[in-house]
């Protein structure tokens, strides 16, 4: 559990390290992207502005496509530009390149297109509610018993809604594709977290036109968070398209208002949970959920975001009768996408608020609810795989000793008696699984490269991306310290499709526990092949052995076992879990709520670098309450905003004390850490809201318009 300092850290803080933008190739031109204004309809003319020479301007259509005019995704249904029809806000319909950026950002913004409108679906609610707009396959866990629920059972059916969410990442989408005729190689500098899915988007795009597309990301990365797993393929086909067209460098650059409007976000959801409780034994002995997501125009990899929503949306409480289905439905907004978290965060919003309404109307504590009813060893989940240990019970129980939240509980009761405004505390578990969903990492098959040069510098080859996260220093980190290596000669290489091995992408919480737990097998193994105690010396005694190349694979534990049709089994092999109390101070008179304290204990097994993960922690936690408390699209209908000015999200001013502990960190292996700080914080703020006031809000996020309308409504009940 050292603390290395990032290898990233000096080179960011001088400038010597390039992002995306900072790139420049000889001749290179600026490209952009004409989109839709339209919803939904036919494109009948494109008008562009007088007063250009069209011939210094670069252009590509759907018909110009070379290969397949559609982005390789888990479903192969989105085009990287639209032909006749248009689907959504924001869809491509053109690609346009110049020389001089600042003119092609005037072109583009007189450019016109009229349409032939037709009917769309923009609001959220409209989307989720129909029956008829169910859009690609079904997803069930059917764990029912059979038996019908008792007549003394208390039941309780509630519908919760969560929002869009933005990545809000630092460095906006960017791609910079040069072609090299000579070669038939198109080379393309990404700004993206999956370099070999950007490699299968290109290649698909140009066809027979090239031999292969070479991806290799910039040095610096600003932020992802899923934003930059799935689009960076559409946006890298275009501007390939563009360069082979010109035969120059094409950069594009999205500003900040096109990439929040046209880009990825998470899936709104609607959840609808009756449960039925025994008011003996305080156990929820039966539940059905119907989990919906808006998947936006496409499905893309939405079904992937709803088997991971589906497989979390029980919370982490053992019901011996449960239902949970599963289903997509299309909106004409843009594709909904990866987000961390990936459908999670949606189910524990609902799950975990209607605990604490089951707890208040039993008249309990919903701590002792919890308590009662959480998962512990013998238990099972929905899918029948057993719980094996007891960690989420762990989390829960010192996070109420840390946060002090019994005492605080009572305290807060008898301030309010005697305050209009009001002081609330909330709880809220989560977990979440590692890597890939069931047999996904077989299907990877991820490989790692190993080059340990004649000097003993090793150097490490994967296709995991570090946007900021660390990735590369803790990939090194435990690659290095299984061995006793300097740190200093042990580096992770910038990622290159036609150097490094498909180690898959950098997703789903796989990065340290699949990669990273690979590369410390493999050093062990390396020094078991050679015989050596100390790799320096080693080389230094052989140097005709060197320089040395290793690969290695990845081989799932045989005891995952998934069936994928019907959702039974091992899901995943290990999750994370965690457990969260959060403080907030209602403000009556403005309806605002002020977050003071959030505490949150994590089980992420074996912690390999302490500041990197607590910074990983901290930071995945200020997302997930922002998402519970400020953090939506405002607009009414089709709802995108232009930027940070008007999308509302958390400033210093607003960022309450953030304490987080570790805890069985003597555990053998590093488990998944990026995903699951932002899939408990939310319901929370919610939870400590309800428990302030007494008022039950089923929405997110709790923004002051919507605790008003709540307020007012119980007033009048």
């Amino acid at each position: 559990m050292k603390s290395i300092r990032k290898i990233d850290a000096i080179p960011k803080l001088n400038g010597s390290w390039k992002f995306l933008d900072d790139y420049s190739y000889e001749g290179m031109i600026h490209g952009q992207l004409l989109y839709s204004t339209c919803h939904h309809g036919f494109i009948r003319k494109v008008t562009f502005p007088e007063g250009y020479d069209l011939s210094e301007f670069t252009m590509v259509y759907a018909e110009d496509i070379l290969g397949e005019n559609i982005v390789p995704e888990p479903v192969c249904d989105q085009p990287y530009m639209a032909d006749k029809e248009v689907f959504h806000f924001g869809q491509v319909i053109m690609g346009i390149a110049h020389p001089n950026r600042k003119l092609l950002r005037e072109f583009i913004s007189n450019t016109s297109i009229e349409y032939k409108e037709l009917p769309a679906i923009t609001d959220i609610k409209e989307c989720l509610e129909n029956e008829d707009n169910v859009f690609g396959r079904k997803l069930t866990i059917d764990h029912r018993t059979g038996k019908k629920p008792d007549p003394n059972w208390v039941h309780h059916h509630k519908i919760y809604y969560t929002p869009h969410q933005e990545q809000a990442y630092l460095e906006p989408q960017g791609m910079i594709a040069i072609w090299q005729p000579k070669d038939k190689i198109m080379f393309v500098r990404a700004n993206c977290q999956c370099p070999f899915f950007v490699k299968e988007g290109v290649e698909a795009i140009m066809g027979n036109k090239i031999k292969e597309a070479v991806i290799e990301t910039s040095e610096g990365i600003g932020g992802a968070f899923g934003g930059k797993e799935d689009f960076p393929s559409l946006l890298a086909g275009i501007t390939s398209l563009l360069s082979y067209k010109s035969g120059k460098p094409v950069k594009i650059v999205l500003d900040r208002s096109d990439d929040i409007q046209i880009t990825t976000k998470r899936h709104p959801a609607r959840i609808e949970i009756n449960s039925w409780t025994d008011p003996e034994t305080k156990k929820i002995m039966k539940i059905n959920i119907d989990y919906r997501l808006d998947t936006g125009a496409y499905q893309t990899l939405s079904p992937v975001v709803l088997a991971r929503g589906v497989l979390h949306a029980i919370s982490g409480y053992s019901i011996p009768s449960a239902f949970i289905r599963g289903r997509l439905f299309r909106s004409n907004t843009p594709s909904n996408g990866a987000f961390r978290g990936f459908g999670a965060p949606q189910g524990f919003a609902a799950m975990e608020a209607h605990i604490d309404k089951i707890a208040v109307d039993l008249k309990m504590n919903p701590y002792e609810f919890r308590k009662i009813n959480i998962f512990k060893i013998g238990d099972e989940f929905p899918t029948t795989q057993p719980i094996i240990e007891n960690n989420l019970s762990d989390c829960l129980e010192r996070v109420i000793e840390k946060s002090d939240y019994l005492n605080k509980l009572k305290e807060f009761k008898e301030w309010n008696k005697s305050h209009k405004d009001k002081k609330g505390i909330g709880i809220s578990i989560g977990y979440h699984g590692g890597g890939y969903t069931g047999n996904g990492e077989k299907i990877l098959n991820s490989e790692v490269k190993v080059v340990i040069e004649k000097d003993a510098i090793v150097k490490i080859y994967v296709s995991n991306t570090d946007m900021g996260q660390g990735a590369h220093t803790t990939l090194a980190q435990m690659f290095f310290e299984a061995i006793d290596h300097p740190l200093e000669k042990c580096r992770v290489q910038l990622p290159n499709t036609s150097k490094t091995p498909n180690s898959g992408p950098t997703v789903a919480s796989r990065t340290i526990y699949i990669i990273g737990n690979l590369l410390r097998k493999f050093a062990l193994k390396i020094k078991d092949e050679f015989g050596f105690e100390n790799l320096e010396n080693f080389v230094t005694s052989n140097q005709n052995k060197f320089p040395h190349e290793f690969r290695m694979k990845f081989v799932q534990d045989p005891s995952v076992v998934f069936d994928d049709e019907n959702y039974v089994g091992v899901a995943y092999k290990d999750y994370s879990w965690a457990a969260c109390v959060t403080e907030i101070y209602f403000h009556a008179d403005t309806y605002q709520i002020e977050l003071t304290k959030s505490c949150s204990v994590m089980d992420i097994g074996k912690v390999v670098n302490q500041k990197i993960a607590t910074g990983q922690a901290e930071g995945g936690i200020l997302q997930g309450l922002a998402y519970g408390l400020c953090e939506f699209f405002y607009k009414p209908g089709y709802g995108r905003m232009h930027g940070f000015t008007d999308y509302a999200l958390p400033t210093t001013m607003d960022i309450p004390e953030i304490d987080v502990e570790f805890i069985h960190t003597d555990s053998l292996i590093a488990k998944g850490l990026g995903e699951i700080p932002m899939d408990f914080p939310a319901p929370s703020i919610r939870n400590a809201f309800y428990n302030a006031t007494g008022v039950f809000i089923d929405e997110y996020p709790l923004v002051p318009e919507r605790i008003l309308r709540n307020l007012n409504v119980n007033k009048h009940c």
